[in-house]
């Protein structure tokens, strides 16, 4: 058992051995033809890192001939199965620059808008990366509403609004927790403008209340009416929109205080 292992192994060296040896050889290649179709091999046999290498020191040598498309259009996604996500964007919006009529550019174009979705980073990270993203799957969206990739590529964009999303809200709701109230207040109008249909409006709306609420307690006096008073006008407007909110005990409390206030006021 021993010596079959160990003559598997051996056998496995040697492969690896030649294999090398042999792309060391295609390397120094002169001209493009062998290393060309070397590295469309290399490229069948998902051994990436040698077709993008060998691609790469084609492409010079091949600029303005029938074979550059062939040879920028793999070379870009080499880099993208690499997962060298910034580079494959790079090299696919330039393909797509250079051969825009070629039957490769849908597919081009879907693949550098996805290399800017791989890039993206998580929602509590800078998310301007996020919003090129959007943008470059939206114009694919609308350039090709009926292409293979058109699903994919709406589904893409809700996940990556909702990222964007998530980052704005929390970037609003920071103010409330750093209890800068009337900054929270307005970084949630804002939100709920930029954002009309999101889901977490609620929660924005039930912060503007306890903002409101908090701002007002806290108040001089003779403040304190008509800060009470915005505290039950942003209570109303959240149970007419949020009737069966999971909020709306506790905005209820805030509602109630409120008004026995303004009645004390009002005596």
């Amino acid at each position: 058992m021993i010596k079959i292992f160990s003559n598997n192994f051996l056998l496995f060296i040697c492969f690896i051995s030649i294999s090398c040896s042999e792309y060391r050889k295609i390397l120094k290649e002169d001209g493009y033809e062998k290393k060309l179709e070397s590295a469309l091999k290399y490229y069948e046999n998902e051994e990436y890192f040698k077709a993008s290498t060998l691609l790469k020191d084609i492409k010079p040598l091949v600029k303005g001939s029938e074979e550059s498309e062939t040879v920028d259009f793999y070379f870009a996604y080499s880099l993208y199965n690499l997962k060298q996500y910034d580079l494959s964007a790079k090299y696919f919006k330039g393909f797509m620059e250079l051969f825009s009529r070629s039957e490769k550019v849908i597919e081009a174009e879907y693949l550098y808008s996805i290399s800017l979705y791989k890039e993206s980073p998580n929602s509590n990270l800078d998310q301007s990366s996020t919003i090129e993203a959007i943008s470059a799957i939206q114009n694919f969206i609308n350039k090709y509403p009926y292409s293979e990739y058109s699903k994919d590529a709406n589904s893409i964009i809700d996940e990556l609004q909702i990222k964007l999303e998530t980052k704005n809200f929390d970037n609003a709701k920071q103010y409330y927790k750093t209890r800068n109230y009337k900054s929270a207040i307005i970084a949630l109008e804002n939100f709920e403008n930029d954002f009309p249909d999101s889901s977490l409006n609620e929660e924005g709306s039930f912060l503007k209340i306890l903002s409101q609420y908090l701002i007002s307690i806290n108040s001089f006096e003779d403040l304190q009416e008509d800060r009470f008073r915005k505290t039950v006008d942003l209570y109303l407007s959240f149970v007419d929109k949020y009737p069966k909110s999971i909020f709306l005990g506790e905005a209820e409390k805030m509602y109630v205080e409120s008004l026995n206030l303004l009645t004390k006021f009002a005596k």
